[in-house]
C-alpha cells in the first residue's frame, strides 16, 4: 500500500494542532475514573476496539478504516519529520484526522472547541457550533487563499470526541463540510476509528505519535515526482502525490 508524505509549510486553523497552554502539565493521574463522550458508537479506544472485520490502515495511535477509492494525504512537520495529520481524500470532500492526549477529567474538546472557534473569528472567519452525529460541531467560514491566490472563506466542519484520556479531532473539508450526504461516508471513518492513547505522561494537546505503516510506499501522480528537499504544503484538492486507491 502506498504512502505520501507532504510537508507542513504553513499553520492554519484546519491544520493546527489543539491549542494548549505551553506549560499544560503532563497527565500523571492514576485514577481508574475516565470521562469520556457519552452515547456513541466510535471512534473507540483500542480497549474496546470492535470485532467487525474492518480492514484498517495502522498508523500507530490511530488506526483508521479502509473505504474503497480513498486516497489518504499525510502532513509531515518540516523541522522533526513526524507525521502531524492525515487527510482522507474521496471524490470532491476530505477529512482530516488528528489524536490528541487529554486529561481523564473529560471535556477537552469543549476547550479546543472555544479556542478554535476565538482563533477563526480573531482571523475573520465566522463561526456557528451545531449539533450533528458526534455532538457539539463547529460549522466554520475559515480565511483562505484560493487557486487564483485570491483571498476567500472556505467552509470547513470541525467534529471532536473525548476519549480514554485521548481526543479525536475531524476536519470535514469540501463538499463534506457542506454536503449532509457527501458528508457520510467520511462520518462512518470517524466513527470507525480506533485510538491507541498508550500509557506514556503527556500534556492535554499532545499531538499522539503517528506512523508509518510498515508497507508504506510514496506514489506520485502521474508525470510528478517526490523531492525530498522541496516537498508541496498540504492541500487534500490539490492533485499530487497520494496514496494507491484501496480496492
Amino acid at each position: 500500500m502506498a504512502k505520501v508524505f507532504r510537508r507542513n509549510r504553513q499553520n492554519d486553523e484546519s491544520t493546527e494542532s489543539a491549542e494548549t497552554s505551553p506549560e499544560a502539565d503532563t497527565v500523571t493521574d492514576d485514577s481508574e475514573s475516565v470521562v469520556v463522550t457519552p452515547g456513541l458508537d466510535g471512534p473507540y479506544d483500542i480497549s474496546e476496539a470492535p470485532n467487525d472485520n474492518v480492514v484498517r490502515i495502522d498508523f500507530g495511535s490511530l488506526k483508521i478504516p479502509g473505504v474503497e477509492g480513498m486516497n489518504v494525504n499525510l502532513e509531515v512537520d518540516e523541522q522533526s519529520d513526524a507525521v502531524v495529520a492525515i487527510t482522507i481524500v474521496l471524490g470532491e470532500g476530505g477529512l482530516q484526522l488528528q489524536p490528541f492526549a487529554a486529561p481523564r477529567s473529560g471535556g477537552f474538546w469543549e476547550e479546543v472547541r472555544a479556542e478554535l472557534g476565538e482563533g477563526i473569528t480573531t482571523s475573520g472567519g465566522a463561526i456557528d457550533e451545531v449539533d450533528g452525529r458526534f455532538g457539539v460541531e463547529i460549522k466554520a467560514s475559515v480565511p483562505a487563499v484560493n487557486e487564483e491566490g485570491q483571498h476567500a472563506l472556505q467552509n470547513v466542519r470541525f467534529a471532536g470526541v473525548d476519549g480514554a484520556r485521548w481526543m479525536l479531532r475531524g476536519v470535514f473539508l469540501g463538499a463534506a463540510a457542506v454536503d449532509e450526504r457527501a458528508a457520510e461516508v467520511f462520518e462512518d471513518i470517524f466513527a470507525g476509528c480506533i485510538v491507541d492513547r498508550g500509557a506514556q505522561p503527556m500534556a492535554p494537546g499532545e499531538m499522539l505519535p503517528l506512523q508509518l505503516p510498515e508497507d508504506a510506499v510514496a506514489t506520485p501522480a502521474e508525470g510528478e515526482e517526490i523531492d525530498e528537499e522541496d516537498r508541496p504544503p498540504l492541500d487534500p484538492f490539490e492533485r499530487g502525490p497520494e496514496i494507491t486507491e484501496i480496492r
